[in-house]
């Protein structure tokens, strides 16, 4: 994890964070995923670990489940991340226990089902936060000859209760535009892929990031763009299933986010 810390890092050196980065939208910041990103003159970087366990597959006649139990770890003021990390940077540490449902409801056409209720801790100021989000992914699938599409939309209601009142909900549409394609290369005795995805993301009651007590930027819509390489035979490396890795840009009104992916969102 202290590795992709440092990778983060020097992907943008020239981010620099203040003292009032752990003001951030708690939500926001557990569920962005393993990467850097900064609003204004904010940065905060982020280590999303997504453990969860699947308790039943689906198939046509039942529901399939999974638990989610993502953790998530927000440092800011990395000087020295070798140094630093167990000291003054250590900023967030926030768990997200959920659940997951997942049934075809059409040809190709996968439904998902969630909610999640978790708990946000801004470790050097001891401030507390409760997390929350329910909703519904979907994806749709199609092979085009030699390229894998897939369709992802999701609808989503979350938010934060803050113990020092900053508080916020809003709801989320996502629409995203997947393509995997071959490359004709072999990775760990696997045929490997490459892939690109595209994500725009609509704000209904405008995500607000706290600047200051007294100061909120406003967002309404962001945009991602990702790049990823991997295989069609997912391995498990350090009791993660993986499939693919790369890196995403996530930006819109003077948002930018580097963030590292390991597969399509929906």
């Amino acid at each position: 994890m202290l590795l992709l810390l440092v990778t983060a890092t020097l992907i943008a050196p020239d981010l620099h964070a203040s003292d009032t980065t752990a003001n951030t939208d708690w939500y926001f910041a557990t569920t962005l995923g393993t990467g850097v990103y900064r609003l204004g003159d904010r940065t905060v970087t982020v280590a999303r670990l997504p453990f969860g366990r699947t308790l039943r597959q689906p198939d046509e006649d039942l529901w399939g489940i999974r638990l989610k139990l993502p953790v998530s770890v927000g440092l800011y003021n990395l000087d020295n991340p070798v140094e630093d990390v167990l000291d003054r940077n250590f900023a967030t540490l926030a768990v997200m226990p959920g659940i997951e449902l997942e049934r075809e409801i059409a040809r190709n056409w996968v439904l998902k089902p969630t909610a999640s209720v978790g708990y946000a801790l801004d470790v050097v100021r001891g401030n507390r936060s409760t997390l929350y989000e329910v909703g519904a992914r979907s994806a749709w699938r199609h092979a085009f000859d030699r390229v894998d599409f897939i369709l992802g939309n999701a609808l989503l209601y979350a938010g934060n209760v803050a113990q020092d009142g900053i508080s916020q909900n809003f709801g989320v549409l996502s629409t995203g535009l997947n393509f995997i394609m071959p490359t004709g290369g072999v990775l760990m005795n696997r045929a490997s892929n490459f892939g690109v995805h595209f994500v725009h993301y609509l704000y209904f009651d405008h995500l607000a990031f706290a600047l200051s007590q007294d100061r909120r930027r406003m967002v309404t819509q962001q945009y991602e763009l990702a790049f990823t390489f991997g295989t069609y035979l997912p391995a498990e490396v350090f009791g993660f299933t993986l499939d693919r890795i790369g890196i995403a840009f996530r930006g819109g009104q003077d948002f930018l986010a580097f963030r590292l992916v390991t597969g399509f969102m929906y």
